[in-house]
């Protein structure tokens, strides 16, 4: 038999929220993530980009990535196209699609980031080493 594993509630407002150096003026809580649940599978990031604020094009070369905008908007540029996410929608990325993010209009945008499988070039793992702790 396995282990058992309790389940567990998390209030981001208690995880540390990290910004990122510039030139791109975003930040990020690592909800779910390999350091705080060992064994994890993915993780789950709630990200709050400030009007103007955007990432630079990269990929995840074996992770899938998921945008769930909970406020706001975000332009999303996946493979040269441009997609508007919206409060409410989802946006999709499959492993190795170059992509960035930005929010080009005049409300800060929160959105949820899933990335699955856990690969050495996810988020996470930069976060951690290169942005600042905020709170």
């Amino acid at each position: 038999m396995g282990e058992s594993i309790n389940g567990f509630v998390i209030n981001p407002d208690t995880v540390d929220e990290f910004e990122a150096p510039g030139p791109f003026r975003r930040f990020m809580r690592l909800l779910i993530d390999g350091e705080t649940f060992p064994g994890t599978p993915f993780t789950i990031a709630l990200s709050r980009y400030p009007s103007g604020a955007g990432c630079p094009l990269h990929s995840h070369r074996d992770s899938t990535e998921v945008y769930f905008v909970l406020e706001g908007e975000l332009m999303t540029t996946v493979g040269g196209e441009e997609y508007q996410v919206k409060k409410g929608e989802l946006m999709y990325i499959p492993p190795s699609a170059e992509h960035r993010v930005e929010n080009r209009g005049t409300e800060t945008c929160r959105f949820m980031a899933i990335n699955s499988p856990l690969s050495e070039d996810v988020t996470e793992l930069e976060v951690r080493k290169k942005w600042k702790k905020v709170s």
